[in-house]
């Protein structure tokens, strides 16, 4: 479609939608992939306290940590962006002139840039809570081991 229509309003057309839906698939994928990380961070935490209860003994949990927090923020926000860059090709393709359309060009391809780069970190984020979660688990069943408590 872009070979045969280049310079053409249909060839900015499909370069809008196509820019624009490749970059928001990526965008609801790494979304998913930071719900299934959120949900096994709260089955961990969850499958904790039904252990310790299940014992007999007081429930401790870890606070929410601070990149737990930073990575729902970081996901919501970069999800948002994603969303955000799709409707701002979709725009594009009302406009009249190829001047206009790279200029809105030349500003999405860097929001789509910013939004992966902010869907990635809370990635990161969320893997660190996990790791930090697992580290807090295997304290307290050494404590309880230790301790009967």
């Amino acid at each position: 479609m872009w070979a045969g229509n280049v310079g053409t309003s249909t060839g900015l057309d499909a370069a809008a939608w196509t820019q624009g839906l490749q970059f928001l698939g990526e965008a609801m994928v790494l979304a998913g992939i930071s719900f299934l990380l959120g949900t096994i961070l709260a089955s961990l935490r969850e499958g904790g306290g039904q252990v310790q209860e299940a014992l007999g003994l007081p429930v401790k949990t870890l606070k929410m940590p601070a990149t737990a927090k930073a990575f729902i923020a970081l996901m919501m926000v970069g999800l948002m962006i994603g969303i955000a860059q799709f409707v701002g090709y979709l725009i594009t393709t009302s406009f009249d002139t190829a001047a206009d359309v790279q200029t809105w060009f030349a500003f999405l391809g860097p929001l789509r840039e910013l939004s992966l780069g902010l869907l990635l970190a809370g990635i990161t984020l969320a893997l660190a809570t996990i790791a930090n979660v697992l580290g807090f688990q295997f304290w307290r069943i050494r404590d309880i081991v230790k301790t009967g408590q």
